[in-house]
């Protein structure tokens, strides 16, 4: 898998939301996860090719290549202002009217509405750290963030200064949910991981919200 995606995947100690249900997944049926190692995403598929590792996390669901699972989570893609603003945003294609910052690859993974949206805005930049959208948002140097509400909630609560508040924000429902999934070059693996995956739907569906 990836670096750490909090507060889906933490590298250390090998723990999130995502990571734990995988491993919990693994176990109900019937096996356990040895070693986990954490790589690019192009590193990763290609320990798959050589049979070096069982599975990879949020393989790409255009890989013909590998069989894939059902879907593991949803990481939940939301457009983000400063409620003090009140911008309106009930559309994706009115993301043109303003100066966004989203996650890296946001441009490949959310559809050809919002390429055709952010071709025609004002400034458009995507980063890897997403500490900086948040710094960006709030000192007001970008109009809309970009980002998975999960992460958003996780990343304003470890900046949250002692005693203060930080600016209130409004969530703008307009972009597709991602849905990650496993990537095998095991179909039975495969299909042992999706009937964990199910059973754990069933007795903890609490994991998934």
């Amino acid at each position: 898998m990836s670096r750490s995606i909090p507060p889906y995947i933490i590298e250390q100690p090998q723990s999130g939301i995502q990571l734990d249900i995988i491993k919990q997944a693994f176990l109900i049926a019937g096996h356990q996860v040895k070693q986990v190692v954490f790589t690019s995403n192009l590193r990763a598929e290609r320990l798959m090719e050589k049979l070096t590792v069982d599975a990879i996390v949020n393989a790409p669901i255009t890989n013909k290549n590998f069989y894939l699972s059902e879907p593991v989570i949803f990481y939940l893609n939301t457009a983000i202002t400063l409620k003090a603003r009140a911008l309106p945003l009930n559309h994706v294609a009115q993301l043109s009217q303003y100066k966004v910052m989203a996650f890296k690859n946001a441009i490949n993974s959310l559809g050809e509405d919002y390429t055709k949206a952010i071709s025609r805005s004002e400034l458009y930049t995507e980063v890897a750290n997403q500490h900086a959208q948040l710094e960006r948002l709030y000192r007001g140097q970008v109009d809309v963030i970009i980002i998975d509400k999960r992460i958003f909630a996780y990343l304003n609560q470890t900046r949250m200064p002692a005693g203060q508040q930080l600016p209130e924000v409004s969530f703008h429902d307009i972009l597709p949910i991602s849905p990650r999934l496993l990537g095998f070059h095991n179909e039975q693996l495969r299909n042992q991981f999706n009937h964990g995956l199910k059973k754990l739907k069933n007795q903890q569906p609490q994991l998934f919200k």
